[in-house]
């Protein structure tokens, strides 16, 4: 059993998603610094204080997806 959080973070339009898969649960923020204060928000929401799990680290993934032209330069 993993014994992080592992936050997949992804630009959409104009905001930043970050989704964690398991377990399931997401949020978005319009900038970095509101991305991680929800982050660590939507973590303490979702579990009691006794839970071993607010003592976990978070892992943030970056997922830079690049886009290719078919046209050789």
């Amino acid at each position: 059993m993993k014994r992080e959080f592992v936050f997949e973070i992804e630009q959409d339009e104009d905001m930043l998603v970050a989704v964690c898969h398991e377990p399931e649960m997401a949020t978005q923020g319009a900038s970095l610094d509101e991305l991680l204060a929800m982050i660590r928000d939507l973590v303490q929401c979702r579990f009691d204080a006794s839970d071993e799990r607010l003592r976990w680290p978070i892992r943030l993934h970056f997922v830079h997806d690049p886009v290719l032209s078919t046209q050789v330069a």
